[in-house]
């Protein structure tokens, strides 16, 4: 029995998220770290509501995911008993760095997949998002809070060299997914390259060999880009950069609208003459309100523009047409299996495979 023992961590009213997976968490390492013990008996609820200074409801359901998880047995008349075993009931915590906020599908599935391969090998997960400032910069403040847990690897899915030398500065180990060349960084343990060049040049060759004469390019953020391939190859481009000026991130159905609205003003304004030979559409939620605004328009594809999009397969989000697209196609469940296997196999190995890439395709369609 605990009778009379203190907690051994308080609650941060100031950091973000829920209050009950705050309090899952707390005691998880608790237990894992063996302040309580196979055999102790957690205080009851009613205390540990008044100990946390919390609503009985947020420990009800801390208790509840603990339960779930197989580290405590509720007990009638006697509470929530720790659980005993011969072996750790869990192998290692791993802490799960994401971009804020929700509406990066590619980012969603590769974590959804990460989270699930490491909950069915035994190990821990906790997410945590490095928001942006309103002067621009990142605020560290709760991945700094995250990391006071015991945390064996840090999965960067977020790409910014900033988070990388963060985290390289706080010693921890980490792993990262990054679109650029990489470079050497103290404390990382393993990289995934997101490589794009391929498919980009599929693409330009495949204007080049169609005689295209100019490309238009457009994005709503930072993206792997087609610019320098077609560059390369001579082919004229430019870029279009629909700007939200919001430091939140956007949903996918507010960039479709606003594509929508761009691309219809603009084509009421100077009709078809702007149209370029062949439009690219970096976004998959873009070319659904773009393609929208052009086909309201009376504009033909491919005949009057040729039109190649973003696309992540089955993602569901992308613009419906008569004709099959051709893209740049990810396929995100894909890569989201090839991140869980590089991660495991650093986690029980200790070295992590070299030369890991995930890479987008350059499929043909009937746009182009």
């Amino acid at each position: 029995m605990m009778d009379g023992k203190t907690l051994p961590f308080k609650l941060e009213r100031g950091r973000r998220g829920c209050l009950a997976e705050q309090i899952a968490a707390l005691l998880r390492e608790a237990i894992v770290t063996g302040y309580y013990k196979p055999g102790d008996v957690l205080p009851p609820i009613r205390e540990l509501a008044h100990m946390l200074d919390v609503g009985r409801v947020n420990v009800e359901r801390a208790i509840a995911k603990l339960t779930d998880e197989g580290l405590i047995n509720p007990r009638p008349k006697i509470g929530s008993v720790v659980c005993g075993t011969d072996t750790p009931l869990w192998k290692g915590q791993v802490l799960i760095v994401v971009p804020p906020g929700s509406a990066n599908h590619y980012i969603n599935v590769i974590g959804a997949a990460l989270r699930d391969a490491l909950a069915e090998a035994g190990y821990l997960f906790l997410m945590a998002s490095v928001p942006r400032k309103t002067d621009g910069s990142f605020d560290f403040s709760f991945l700094q809070t995250m990391l006071r847990q015991c945390v064996d690897l840090v999965v960067q899915l977020h790409d910014k060299d900033e988070i990388s030398l963060w985290l390289s500065n706080h010693s921890v180990p980490f792993v990262r997914i990054t679109m650029g060349n990489g470079c050497d960084i103290e404390n990382c343990v393993g990289t995934i390259f997101n490589r794009s060049s391929d498919a980009f040049s599929a693409f330009a060759e495949h204007c080049c060999r169609s005689e295209v004469k100019d490309v238009l390019q457009v994005f709503v953020w930072e993206t792997m880009s087609a610019v320098p391939a077609l560059r390369l190859r001579g082919v004229s481009v430019k870029e279009w950069l629909l700007d939200f000026q919001e430091s939140r991130p956007v949903d996918g159905l507010t960039v479709a609208q606003k594509a929508a609205d761009e691309f219809w003003s603009l084509l009421k304004r100077k009709g078809r003459d702007w149209l370029p030979d062949v439009l690219y559409l970096g976004d998959d939620y873009l070319a659904a309100g773009a393609v929208t605004a052009l086909l309201t328009a009376g504009v033909r594809i491919p005949e009057d523009v040729r039109v190649v999009t973003w696309a992540n397969k089955g993602s569901g989000c992308g613009p419906v047409f008569v004709k099959p697209f051709t893209r740049i196609e990810v396929d995100t469940a894909a890569h989201g299996r090839k991140v869980a296997e590089c991660v495991l196999s650093y986690l029980r190995t200790g070295e992590f495979p070299d030369g890991s890439v995930i890479a987008p395709q350059y499929v043909l369609g009937e746009t182009f």
